[in-house]
Parts: C-alpha cells; structure tokens; sequence
C-alpha cells in the first residue's frame, strides 16, 4: 500500500461554524483533502462511495479535460473513511476501441451495497471520445452495470436493456442516488433522450439477483423543455415518500414526490420558506438523509461566485420541509467551502454509519492542465441515523 494514497491528507480542512442557527442533529461538518491534484496536475474525479458489509468502497476516474474521463479505478477504507487504500484499475473497463478512431468507456459510475445479495452493484454510463474530446454528448449512451463480488472480484460491465419511446437516443443512470427495496428490488432514477433536443426524467423499476439487473416497469415521465431539459435526477424516501430531485437548466433547482416511486405527482420548484427561489445553474442536487429529516445539498448564485462557472462553489446544506415542501433558509450553511475558482463537481453522499455521513467530491480548475483536488466532507450527527 502506498503510503502517499494510505494517509488521508489533511493540510486543508475546514469545520463549518453555524453562524445562523445551531442544527440539533448535526453536531460538526469537517472537509479534509484525500488526493491533491492542483498542484500535481492531476484530478481524480466522480468519487463515490459504498457501505459495503466489512468497509467502504471508492469508485473514481481519472478526468484530464472537461468530460474527457478514463478506466475507473477503486480504493477501499476499513477505519471510517480516515485512510484509503491506493487507487487501482477496474479490470475490463478500459477504453474500448470502437474503430474509426472512436473509444468508449464507463462513466459517472455509482457503486451501492445490496444487502440482501452482498455485492456491490456499481451503474454507470457509456460516453465516447475521439482525439481525447467529448463527441455526441447527449446521444447514444445507455446505462451500464457491473459488480463487485463478495470475494473481491469484478463483473465485465453489461447494458441494462430496456426500451422506452422517450429513450431512442439515451437513457443514463450516472450519478444518481438510488433506492433498493427490502425484497432487493431497486429504483433507478434515470435521464433520457429522444429526438427532442430536451432531456427528460422518470424511474426504472429493476430486479437483482446479484449478477443481473433486469428492468421491469418505468415510472411516468417528468419534462422541462428548457434547453438540454431536465437530467442527472437522484431519489431518496423519507417520511413515506419518494422524494426526486433533478438538475435542470433554468437557473431553479425542481423536484417531484410519489408514494411507489413511480408515480410522480408532477415538477415543483424549490423555494426557501422565506418565498426566495433556489438559483442554481444546471448542476446536481444531491439528499443527504437523517431519520429524522431530510437536506438538501446543492450549489447557487451568490454575490462572492458570480465569476466561477455555473456558481458551482461552495456546495451549501440546507433542511427541506417535507410537509411545507420549502428549503429552510435559517438552516442553510456552506457543507464544503470554497478554494478560490476551482469548481464543485458531481459530488455525493453516503450514510456510513448511524452517526457519520460522507460527501465526496472534486474541487477542480477547469483552465490547462486540467486539474482538481479530490475532498472528503463528513457530517457527524448528534443522534442516531438508521436510514
């Protein structure tokens, strides 16, 4: 084990200070530096993380351009997420050569323990390149899975088949947060495409045996056509309901509620209970789930990130009213701070134990060499979360 990549690196971290109001579940959010890329020209992004049975599993890539990702790699933590094991390849997801100069590889990969099988099942998304640039970014991809076994070993990565009108030229899995049900069923919240220049956003019903993931029903679709419409959606139940929410492009943050996880009652938009819109630009929300309650982590427009791309920093923490359907404003505080103009980016959230949940997430610098930081957030509660 290298030690460079064993030790968790903490020369920046940051401990948020709740200057408006004193949240009485979260007792601290700390941000420490796992892997430094800005200085060494490097960024390994899309970090995301699994509660697994004995440990934490990482999936990550190597991003060297805007979009431009390679072979994902893995680490693995047994202390908590303090120390993580040195990154290593995937096998069997190399770039594939397609031919005519074209390559393919998974992307935007999020691994999730299923208890009731014991294996992590890891969903992602195909994307192609030629000469190292991104081409057809929002036409023919399609969901693709693979596993990790109990044993340590690795499935070759398969397509999720499923056909769907509103799915002719895409349907992506990529970094959403998913659901699996007691009976090992999981919900798979997903973005598609047709010949419309909108996306659109809906919920896959899939079976799982531990090696095959079969879907079976989709749930009704949501649409926006708004630019590239509506993506990148992640699900979460809490208080006896399916709570979706989806990144869009004009400048709100939407959601949408049901009671299966199927049937969606329809777009709203987020607001803070002081009647402010949430102002973000076409980037993810992600749930950060208490028994108790339930947040929201996104980013917004504020008047010290006006010249940062998208506003993407600092990534804020703010409580959702599930019954008044508002953010509440006096809860809002920074989860992971900035640095500078590097850019948050596809970040998220796992609940790894009753008192301790991770954010994982690249800071990066889009300007050449592309390049970014890989950081850790942890929210330590003060009671007992057993979501």
């Amino acid at each position: 084990m290298s030690s460079r990549n064993a030790l968790l690196i903490t020369r920046r971290s940051a401990v948020s200070l709740f200057a408006r109001r004193r949240d009485s579940l979260i007792e601290s959010i700390e941000t420490r530096l796992l892997w430094e890329g800005k200085q060494a020209r490097t960024c390994w992004f899309h970090p995301k993380v699994a509660r697994m049975r004995r440990g934490l599993l990482m999936t990550v890539q190597l991003l060297t351009d805007s979009d431009v990702m390679h072979q994902p790699h893995y680490s693995e933590s047994f202390d908590g997420g303090k120390t993580w094991s040195e990154r290593r390849p995937i096998p069997a997801l190399e770039r594939t050569v397609l031919g005519g100069g074209y390559e393919d590889v998974a992307s935007d990969v999020v691994p999730e323990y299923h208890a009731r099988t014991g294996v992590v099942l890891c969903l992602g998304q195909d994307v192609h390149y030629k000469d190292e640039k991104l081409i057809r970014p929002s036409e023919d991809r399609w969901i693709r899975y693979f596993v990790r076994k109990a044993d340590g070993s690795w499935t070759l990565p398969q397509k999720l088949e499923f056909k769907h009108p509103e799915a002719t030229m895409m349907m992506s899995a990529g970094c959403g947060q998913r659901w699996t049900f007691a009976n090992g069923d999981v919900l798979v919240p997903v973005s598609m495409m047709t010949e419309r220049p909108d996306h659109s956003v809906s919920t896959l019903l899939c079976s799982f045996d531990g090696e095959r993931l079969v879907a079976k029903r989709m749930g009704n679709v949501l649409k926006l056509a708004v630019k590239r419409g509506l993506m990148e959606p992640s699900v979460v139940f809490h208080g006896g309901l399916f709570w979706m929410t989806i990144r869009s492009e004009d400048e709100r943050g939407h959601f949408a509620v049901s009671r299966d996880g199927l049937d969606w009652q329809g777009l709203e938009t987020y607001q803070f209970d002081d009647g402010q819109p949430l102002v973000t630009s076409t980037t993810q929300q992600h749930w950060v789930a208490h028994r108790e309650k339930l947040y929201l982590s996104y980013t917004r427009r504020d008047e010290s990130n006006l010249k940062v791309m998208r506003w993407r920093t600092p990534t804020y923490l703010a409580e959702f009213d599930t019954k008044r359907r508002v953010l509440v404003r006096a809860s809002e505080r920074v989860l992971v701070p900035r640095d500078g103009d590097a850019m948050h980016g596809n970040f998220h959230v796992t609940n790894i134990g009753p008192r301790e949940t991770l954010v994982t997430l690249g800071d990066i610098l889009v300007d050449k060499p592309f390049r970014g930081d890989t950081l850790i957030t942890t929210i330590r509660w003060r009671r007992d979360n057993h979501v």
